[in-house]
């Protein structure tokens, strides 16, 4: 008996004891740093970019770790701040931590997810790249994801006129999100595709031989008023220039007939090869705007 009284008596001082290092250790601690965190949110809000900024870099820096709680809204609002300065690069690498940080901190899939969709949002501003390509391929991540970086994505192939890797992706989303686009999106998706691929655009060095015949060039390029301009100016030289050598007044022509005549050759040859192109890329533009147009209903 006296053995078990004494046996429960040390047990009960042990407990006493051990609680409070066993307390501490369950308590979270405090964020230390969280004042840091509250004044460069108060900077952001009073339109103090930079030093919020450096604020919010100075409380991921110096937090602990193990418990400052606003690591993940520091490096979103980071995020943010980049965005507004169109750092994109920069904006881009803090969203990617601050997923990070919601990760290790076990937050929701839906809250991790709307900083997936803001990343996207960032990313879309850069080339393509493999964040951009493992969203849009791996299962893991849920649907709205994938389907915003392949929004993201398919935008940018246009934007850049990468035509055959656009289609591409197209046929791609059309197996593997078939409820992305209505029938009707689809239809009209298809249609601009087989416009751009028939389409054949003005040669810009065909634009640049018609020229030497003042304004054929430019109207070859579909631009008459152009074209009209260039036959009267470069027309008119000329024939001031041809009345020269056929009376023999090749010192009135050698001084000042020549080098103007050769400059505005010169100036005829680029403006037709610039219209041929403004053209062609006019055209371009008018067949794929109506892909943007849907895209870009999708992505707002």
């Amino acid at each position: 008996m006296k053995q078990f009284i004494r046996f429960c008596t040390a047990a009960f001082i042990t407990a006493v004891f051990l609680f409070p290092v066993f307390a501490i250790d369950t308590v979270p601690a405090a964020d230390v740093y969280e004042d840091v965190f509250l004044y460069a949110q108060k900077l952001e809000q009073g339109g103090a970019l930079e030093e919020a900024e450096v604020e919010y870099k100075r409380y991921i820096f110096l937090q602990d770790y193990s418990a400052g709680v606003h690591q993940t809204q520091a490096f979103s609002s980071l995020a943010q701040l980049y965005a507004k300065k169109e750092q994109w690069q920069l904006a881009a690498d803090s969203m990617n931590q601050a997923i990070q940080s919601s990760i290790n901190d076990g937050q929701r899939t839906e809250e991790t997810d709307l900083l997936r969709l803001r990343h996207i949002q960032y990313l879309s501003h850069l080339s393509s790249n493999l964040y951009i390509f493992s969203y849009i391929n791996f299962p893991d991540f849920s649907t709205d994801v994938r389907q915003a970086a392949f929004l993201a994505d398919f935008k940018n192939c246009i934007e850049q006129e990468l035509w055959q890797n656009a289609k591409d992706k197209f046929d791609f989303a059309q197996r593997e999100f078939p409820d992305l686009f209505t029938q009707e999106q689809a239809q009209t998706i298809n249609s601009s595709f087989q416009s751009i691929f028939a389409y054949k655009p003005k040669k810009q060095l065909l634009a640049g031989y018609l020229s030497f015949i003042p304004g054929l060039g430019q109207l070859y390029a579909g631009d008459p008023l152009d074209a009209l301009n260039a036959f009267v100016l470069n027309g008119s030289l000329i024939a001031v220039s041809a009345w020269s050598l056929c009376t023999l007044d090749f010192w009135t022509f050698s001084l000042l007939e020549f080098n103007p005549l050769v400059h505005f050759m010169k100036g005829n040859i680029y403006n037709a090869q610039k219209d041929a192109y403004e053209y062609n890329q006019k055209k371009l533009k008018a067949f794929s705007s109506q892909i943007l147009d849907i895209v870009d209903e999708k992505i707002h």
